[in-house]
């Protein structure tokens, strides 16, 4: 259900893992579409659920796949946590609970935060945030329970309860938010995609309004969703979760459709190709 695009001003938000790289390998047209979208001056953030790796880490990771990524290019769910911590709640005093991401995200928002329960057992604590902790142990369920009861409120980097690893399927960030909520009885905020959260803040970051964006993923129930919540435009490529034939299913039973469907990423770059002459055509004649 492709569409003409005949905005000339459009900032692009685009997911990472299934749309711009699979593990630790590229998918193919990655680094052309970001050269091109450098080369024409088209604003882009890579937008991600990952709450585990810092944005320079992640940058560096996609150097060394060959599409150049810049630390400012990458938004995380642990940032866009942070951010809607630091905006929403004056000077708080948060259980984090996660990894170096959501730790560096914090420490950037000049948040004070501790991951020790101990400490929690003995200061009052406004919020708890949690992300993917491959180290999560009852004592830190404990804690998170008893100060969301007492009053603290709950937030999660993001809901997917599923990751893939080298292991198979491992539990996501959202199977330990599930756990927290089952103990505490508090459903928390969730910042990650498909919720729009990490795109409003997206937004302000490249300083543009929805109706000047698109979101662009490979996962119709992340990706997808998050942009249609946001109203901006969408694009799914087929690059990743979703394929050809399991978004044929999803067409049949929802309304939530993307904008533009994609088989590959030089269909994305002809996307912005078509804008760009559209621009050209334009000032010729002005």
């Amino acid at each position: 259900m492709n569409k003409t695009i005949i905005s000339n001003k459009l900032h692009a938000f685009i997911d990472l893992d299934g749309t711009m790289f699979h593990g630790s390998q590229a998918i193919d047209g990655a680094d052309r579409l970001i050269e091109c979208l450098q080369e024409w001056g088209v604003p882009y953030l890579f937008v991600t659920n990952n709450s585990t790796r810092t944005p320079q880490q992640i940058a560096a990771l996609m150097g060394e796949m060959g599409i150049q990524a810049r630390t400012e290019d990458v938004l995380t769910s642990a940032q866009a946590a942070a951010a809607y911590i630091r905006d929403h709640y004056k000077d708080p005093f948060v259980f984090m609970i996660g990894e170096e991401g959501l730790q560096q995200a914090l420490t950037d928002c000049n948040i004070r935060w501790t991951n020790d329960p101990v400490v929690v057992e003995q200061k009052h604590i406004d919020v708890v945030v949690q992300g993917l902790d491959r180290q999560f142990t009852y004592s830190k369920l404990e804690a998170a329970s008893i100060a969301i009861r007492k009053g603290a409120a709950s937030i999660v980097t993001n809901p997917d309860v599923q990751l893939p690893s080298d292991k198979g399927i491992s539990p996501g960030a959202g199977t330990i938010a599930a756990a927290i909520q089952a103990a505490s009885g508090a459903a928390p905020i969730c910042i990650g995609k498909p919720d729009a959260i990490i795109m409003e803040v997206a937004l302000k970051q490249l300083d543009c309004t929805s109706a000047e964006a698109i979101v662009i993923g490979d996962n119709l129930l992340t990706d997808i969703q998050a942009g249609i919540r946001a109203k901006c435009l969408t694009a799914l490529v087929l690059t990743g979760v979703t394929s050809k034939s399991s978004y044929a299913s999803y067409r049949e039973n929802s309304n939530d459709l993307p904008d533009y469907v994609f088989n590959n990423l030089e269909q994305v770059r002809q996307l912005f190709e078509q804008i760009k002459e559209n621009n050209d055509t334009e000032r010729a004649l002005e």
